[in-house]
């Protein structure tokens, strides 16, 4: 099996700060956002994917 995608969770007390930080800052795009929950990436041939969460486990 190959493996086609590996997301990081990033737990955040701060939902805000860690949006700005990630858009703002390094440039990733908003993919997915349920406000407790969001995933951010580009479009790159490689993507990058990280997800923030304030809660879950």
């Amino acid at each position: 099996m190959r493996v086609k995608r590996v997301v990081a969770n990033i737990a955040t007390g701060d939902v805000a700060a860690a949006k700005r930080f990630y858009e703002d800052v390094l440039g990733l795009e908003p993919l997915m956002d349920l406000g407790w929950i969001a995933t951010y990436g580009n479009k790159a041939s490689r993507p990058v994917r990280l997800s923030i969460l304030s809660e879950g486990g």
